[in-house]
């Protein structure tokens, strides 16, 4: 696009504070514009035509002809700004196939814009302001004589503008005048006040020193004056009788050394008169001594201002003082009484910096979790120990309510508990969760009292920490669970073993039995052939007997040896050869499932295991993360497989990428007999027998969960194995 000349930026620049200086904006459509824009459109033989004016970011159209409902547009995207930035005559004779317009709300809508010449306006100062235009609803051009018609009504328009600000100004003079005569006239009204505000003045100042006379002789505090030789020009008789003189005049003419003043103090009182009036700048309220003809010394509170005549040049000094001897006796007691106070002060401060300091401490060594809170219960203070449950930092628990701390469904009793503490003075809650920054629950027994010091009043909450108790209580249900079904599987494995075992070899003999009838009465002819239906039917009788009895089988071993305590003798395994064989073997289930992808570790060590007892933790986590993602295919499902040695352990994690495990599931899918899939379809063992084997080789396995993104098993196996005997903890 062709950026603007030069001058058409400075024009850019300046071109709006003319627009606003013009009143062009201000003023309504007047017959004279829209009769040029009747002329333009006429002479150059178009429907419509306008002159618009460029705002900041809006074309305002002053007076336009054939164009309905549209008194505006977008500066951005307008035909005139195009116009307004060019100098000459701007042609558009065919906006479609102009990409600058072809999409303008004009030409794709009414009232359908197909031609455009426009031709820039300018202020006599020669600022761009607006344009004049013609619009077509068709391709088109003009002529030469359209064009210099076009231009000589451009000029038409800049006359006009020229004259309508000509008006305007001298409107604008003509308001002055007017205003110059109103204030000439309120200037004479205000002469004439100030006259007789002039005379009243005079008439209070007679009676203001009349009533300064009558001050000075009643006034209690003593008052004098000098000249600049530091001579007395008067004073009151309060000061007259100080000096012990009789009257004001004796005081007249003479100096402070003629006073019967000491002569290192006359020279003080003439020090200070003089630098008030060199510098001009008042002394104010120092306190200094007076020695009086035959009276013991007094001290008083002087001040000393600057004496000026009517120019403001300095003539002399007035001072005035107040007796405050006994003032200054009085402030000696309240010092002294300060002091004392300010020694029991300090004490009982260092009484209450001692307990807080054991309050510190015990904070800091307590091993309970405390919590300090306003009376609105917001948190003041927490120790070391409450720090640590939560994870936060007391600087990020400063100013939360403690009832925010606790979960959601767990804040209402919480700040019921908070009120009657507020109104019975302690309370205590035997089980009371609060949210880590985690995001985990630790669980605390609070015992919770109102402190009052004076008018302050706080919540002290104290919490024992019960998290690990209730895990090992829960842990120790688990394992008794887990010893009771043990118990249970041992027994109902051994009565269900040796039936099992004789159905199954009955069934297998019937159905070998059954193979050869079907031999011998294939040579006998003239057989139904319902017989031979009859038989197939057998066959597949006997072979779901025999599919049923294996299951049945396969659960009674699982169950001896989920109840089993010893293991099978641990040697070396390569994990790695292990994970291979098992998907080799998981390949018919996986390939329509899922693609694998394996991350092994560079070096990994042989693990101390049973090498058929991880095979089958191996499988049975694959297998149920093949069906966790039966739907998708591979293009969709992922089954990760990662290995990795962390410290003395070596990691497995097996993923996936299917339905995921919700929450409330998650925390129990290792109990015995627990399956979320159909019935018939699982037995609920598969992961508790896993985790047994992995716990007797002394591993762990733990799991990760998000629904509808996947789940990850991570298996843990030392490196250095597991002494005998020894109980692996869940």
């Amino acid at each position: 696009m062709r950026m603007p000349s030069p001058a058409l930026q400075r024009d850019e620049a300046q071109r709006p504070r003319a627009l606003g200086r013009s009143g062009l904006l201000d003023t309504s459509p007047g017959p004279d514009y829209d009769d040029i824009v009747r002329l333009a459109a006429e002479s150059c033989g178009a429907p419509i035509a306008l002159i618009s004016l460029v705002d900041r970011d809006r074309n305002r159209f002053k007076a336009h002809v054939g164009l309905q409902g549209v008194g505006e547009t977008e500066r951005c995207s307008s035909f005139c700004t195009q116009a307004v930035e060019r100098e000459g005559i701007f042609l558009v004779d065919d906006v479609l196939a102009d990409e600058r317009f072809s999409t303008h709300p004009l030409v794709q809508g009414e009232p359908g814009i197909r031609f455009f010449a426009g031709v820039r306006i300018q202020t006599e100062e020669g600022f761009t302001v607006g344009s004049l235009c013609v619009l077509d609803r068709r391709p088109r051009s003009l002529t030469e004589s359209q064009l210099r018609g076009l231009i000589g009504l451009k000029r038409q328009v800049e006359l006009l503008f020229r004259l309508r600000a000509q008006v305007r100004q001298l409107k604008e003079r003509n308001v002055e005048l007017e205003q110059s005569q109103e204030r000439m006239r309120s200037l004479n009204t205000y002469l004439q006040a100030e006259m007789r505000e002039r005379q009243r003045i005079e008439r209070q100042l007679l009676e203001q020193q009349s009533l300064l006379s009558s001050i000075l002789a009643h006034i209690p505090h003593s008052v004098f004056w000098k000249d600049r030789n530091n001579t007395f020009q008067g004073c009151n008789p309060q000061f007259a009788r100080d000096m012990g003189l009789d009257s004001p005049e004796d005081v007249i003419g003479r100096t402070d050394f003629e006073m019967a003043v000491p002569d290192e103090h006359a020279e003080t009182y003439r020090r200070d008169d003089s630098e008030v009036m060199e510098t001009g700048i008042p002394k104010l309220a120092f306190e200094e001594p007076l020695y009086r003809r035959g009276a013991e010394p007094s001290w008083i509170l002087t001040s000393k201002v600057p004496l000026r005549d009517a120019d403001g040049k300095v003539q002399g000094v007035v001072g005035i003082y107040a007796d405050i001897s006994e003032r200054r006796r009085q402030e000696t007691v309240l010092q002294e009484a300060k002091r004392v106070i300010e020694r029991h002060a300090a004490h009982l401060e260092e009484q209450v910096r001692e307990a807080h300091e054991r309050t510190r401490q015990l904070l800091e060594k307590s091993g309970e979790a405390v919590f300090v809170l306003d009376a609105a219960g917001s948190v003041l203070e927490v120790n070391p120990v409450a720090e640590r449950l939560l994870g936060v930092s007391q600087a990020r628990l400063m100013g939360s309510a403690f009832e925010t701390l606790a979960p959601e469904d767990e804040r209402e009793p919480l700040r019921q508990a908070l009120e009657a503490l507020r109104a019975r003075g302690t309370v205590c809650l035997e089980e009371q969760g609060l949210r880590s920054a985690s995001g985990g629950r630790v669980v605390l027994g609070i015992a919770a009292s109102l402190q009052v010091t004076g008018e302050t009043r706080r919540l002290l909450i104290v919490g024992t920490d019960l998290t690990e108790k209730r895990r090992l209580e829960q842990q120790s249900i688990q394992n008794d669970r887990l010893a009771s079904m043990g118990a249970l599987a041992a027994g109902i494995a051994h009565e269900i073993n040796n039936p099992t075992s004789y159905v199954l070899s009955n069934l297998s003999w019937l159905q070998e039995w059954r193979n050869e009838l079907e031999q011998t009465l294939a040579t006998v002819p003239g057989l139904p052939s319902s017989l031979g239906v009859s038989l197939a039917e057998v066959k597949e009788v006997l072979a779901e007997c025999l599919v049923g009895g294996g299951r049945i089988r396969d659960i009674v071993r699982d169950m001896r040896f989920f109840s089993h305590t010893a293991g099978e003798e641990l040697a070396p395994v390569d994990i790695h050869a292990c994970l291979d064989v098992v998907l080799r073997m998981a390949h018919n289930e996986l390939k329509h499932s899922a693609r694998v992808e394996k991350q092994y570790a560079d070096v990994l060590p042989p693990v101390p295991a049973s090498e058929g007892r991880l095979n089958q933790v191996f499988l049975n986590l694959i297998v149920n993360a093949t069906h966790a993602m039966r739907s998708g295919g591979p293009e969709r499902n992922v089954l990760q497989v990662l290995t990795a040695l962390e410290g003395e352990r070596v990691r497995i994690d097996i993923s996936d990428t299917g339905h995921g495990i919700p929450p409330e599931v998650l925390s129990r899918i290792f109990e015995p007999f627990f399956t979320t899939k159909p019935a018939g379809t699982g037995t609920g063992l598969g992961l508790s027998i896993s985790l047994s084997i992995l716990q007797k080789m002394g591993g762990d396995m733990r799991v990760k969960s998000e629904p509808g993104r996947g789940t990850t098993f991570s298996i843990f196996l030392p490196v250095n194995g597991r002494e005998p005997g020894d109980d692996a903890a869940r």
